[in-house]
């Protein structure tokens, strides 16, 4: 699971570890969107708490998944819900210079990141809020990704011992499928069933 503010690498980050690793990406904010619209637009609309009640109600959904690369939103640990939702999870902190995070998110468009929309120097914001929720961010394993490839990225991850091995394809309800040995007995009990039905009609034939 990957956490850090906006434009440290979360989404970009999480496409290729789980590529690597043949787990599921997930984005939260990708979720609370297809659910409820465009995040900028609920901030507008509704203001921040109705995003994070909606952010909430996404994390109790992705909570029991397994085998999967996670992208949270950058302040989703602010709340204790989702912290204790989320207990247990193997968590990295991305983390970038403001420059880097007002670099990519401009690229972005500003007009899609609410906290930086209105922001008159977006550089003093980034590090307000860097500063505001550091004893959150640095509870986990922090990766910095200034200058940094995806993949160099994705090999720090490793480096820092967070398991990135290659795991099993997930099925929709979020278990792990048949191992080898469980598919070749399903694929023996199945032949000896089939000798079986042979045998019984043989056997009434005559």
């Amino acid at each position: 699971m990957l956490t850090g503010l906006m434009g440290t690498g979360k989404s970009t980050v999480g496409k290729r570890l789980a590529e690597k690793t043949g787990r599921t990406f997930v984005d939260i904010d990708d979720l609370i969107a297809s659910k409820h619209g465009p995040i900028e637009v609920i901030f507008a609309e509704s203001g921040e708490e109705i995003f994070r009640q909606m952010e909430r109600e996404v994390i109790s959904e992705v909570a029991p998944l397994r085998n999967h690369v996670i992208a949270t939103g950058g302040g989703t640990f602010l709340d204790d819900d989702n912290v204790a939702a989320l207990a247990g999870a193997e968590i990295v902190t991305l983390s970038a210079s403001p420059e880097t995070i007002v670099e990519r998110a401009t690229a972005d468009g500003l007009a899609t990141r609410p906290l930086l929309a209105d922001a008159d120097d977006p550089i003093a914001e980034v590090e307000r809020l860097l500063r505001e929720r550091s004893d959150v961010y640095e509870r986990f394993t922090v990766v910095d990704t200034t200058g940094k490839s995806v993949d160099e990225v994705v090999s720090a991850i490793g480096e820092t011992g967070v398991d990135i091995s290659a795991r099993a394809t997930e099925d929709a309800a979020g278990e792990a499928g048949p191992s080898q040995s469980e598919k070749t007995l399903y694929a023996i009990i199945t032949v000896l069933m089939v000798i079986a039905l042979i045998v019984v009609i043989a056997v009434l034939a005559f």
